[in-house]
């Protein structure tokens, strides 16, 4: 029997084994082609549907009347769905209203290590700011350690010593074994806590949002902070190429990605620095707005995933709302697991114009935004551009200390220009642009920060 064609005492061998799960894991990543691949994911989805007929009264209603054989084309979730049946959205009996209690619980105490019968439990607030959560066992937790451990490009002959800094911790991100430590740093906490903490530690690997890194890139630049990591992980928010240029430089070693959110270990990078899907954890469709695939090299309008392994809180064809673009080239490490290219951001965050001839909207990817800015000086050390409406947007740019004012007011001018011409370049009605010299803007729900922003309330 093909390894692709697994039986069901496998297959739960493969889930109940952290070390045969991580072994499979390295082999599937190494000796896998597309055809094994879409098998194996085909054959987890009939698992994941027929398992959740049986214990999940919101998709055994949400399926009913469709042919659930055609496992690509079932009735998708998202986010929405999921929070406003919740109760029954979940496999383990737990009621929404006992959900959010325990995770409101858990952030005003600041304390995630309790567990709601047996189940880690938590509040994810996601790039938006739209409350959500995520819901695992202890097997899960375990099948995301072992994944984390086969994939990750740790540094060769070297004992993990890995600082997470993350807003909220789980049981998932701590471990001290053979050696190998992770350990979790809050992200709320001072500036100077987390530099004292992570000089204490010594890690030779630090993970956290770019925003915190850059922060900590300037501490050390400025001699608070003394740390030799071997690699960087970047996480939870868009690492723009510059900023992973910056962190690059400041700290002399390699900046890696983990692309993850509550719904699913999306992609990691892999030795040779590419960000590849995890083709084994989650099955992933891009889709153009009309439903057709989107072609690798071009950005997707609408991204599903299912997790190929979650049962207490299944996700299965759950839309995303990230745009990401699939890489038209093979990775030189020889794994058929697909690359991701670019992650551009949200559709929330797309900025829109109106055409010159009919004042219909358009999208603006994100990317062209951030693109042109950038390219205005070498003095823009942060920005944010944050869209009003369709007429209105405003520049908040961080410039260099040393910056002298002729040179502010042809920035400022550089700027209002080039994303005029954006507008402009996509046939659309010039907006008003105001620049502000003055820090970028975090989340106020989520603590996140997106460079770009759309406040247009009637997409």
């Amino acid at each position: 029997m093909s390894i692709y064609k697994i039986p069901d005492l496998w297959q739960w061998c493969e889930r109940n084994s952290f070390f045969l799960f991580w072994l499979l894991c390295k082999y599937r990543f190494r000796h896998w082609n597309s055809d094994r691949i879409l098998k194996y994911q085909e054959s987890r989805i009939r698992n994941r549907v027929r398992f959740v007929i049986g214990e999940s009264e919101f998709y055994r209603r949400h399926y009913s009347g469709y042919d659930t054989s055609d496992i690509w084309n079932l009735p998708v979730t998202n986010k929405a769905l999921m929070m406003e049946h919740l109760t029954l959205f979940n496999t383990r009996g737990l009621s929404k209203e006992e959900i959010m209690e325990f995770c409101l619980k858990a952030e005003k105490s600041r304390d995630f290590s309790k567990r709601l019968k047996q189940l880690n439990v938590g509040m994810s607030s996601g790039t938006s700011g739209n409350k959500g959560v995520e819901i695992t066992s202890t097997s899960e937790e375990n099948l995301l350690r072992a994944a984390f451990f086969a994939r990750f490009a740790f540094p060769k002959k070297q004992k993990i010593n890995l600082a997470f800094i993350l807003r909220v911790t789980s049981p998932a991100f701590t471990f001290n074994r053979f050696g190998h430590r992770l350990t979790y740093i809050g992200q709320l906490d001072t500036i100077e806590n987390i530099t004292r903490k992570l000089s204490d530690l010594q890690p030779n690997i630090i993970s956290a949002p770019p925003s915190m890194l850059k922060l900590l890139a300037r501490e050390a630049e400025e001699g608070r902070l003394r740390v030799k990591p071997l690699r960087l992980v970047s996480y939870a928010e868009v690492l723009y190429p510059d900023v992973r240029d910056y962190l690059g430089r400041i700290f002399n070693c390699e900046v890696h990605e983990i692309y993850k959110c509550s719904e699913g270990a999306i992609a990691i990078t892999c030795p040779c620095g590419k960000l590849h899907v995890n083709e084994d954890i989650v099955a992933i469709q891009l889709l153009n707005k009309d439903g057709s695939p989107t072609t690798p090299g071009n950005p997707c309008q609408r991204l599903i995933i299912t997790d190929l392994h979650k049962s207490t809180l299944p996700i299965i064809r759950y839309e995303l709302n990230d745009i990401i673009t699939l890489s038209t080239e093979k990775c030189p490490c020889g794994s058929h697991f697909r690359v991701i290219e670019k992650i551009q951001g949200r559709a929330d965050d797309l900025f829109w114009g109106l055409r010159k001839t009919d004042r219909s909207r358009h999208f603006i990817y994100q990317d062209y935004i951030s693109r042109n800015i950038i390219s205005v000086s070498d003095r823009i050390a942060e920005f944010q551009a944050i869209q009003k409406d369709y007429n209105n947007l405003v520049l908040r740019i961080k410039l260099d200390s040393s910056t002298e004012e002729n040179e502010k007011i042809q920035i400022e001018e550089e700027l209002i220009s080039i994303i005029r011409k954006v507008f402009t370049d996509y046939g659309c009605i010039e907006p008003d642009v105001a620049v502000i010299y003055a820090d970028p803007l975090a989340n106020i729900n989520s603590g996140k920060l997106s460079r770009v922003i759309c406040e247009i309330k009637d997409i």
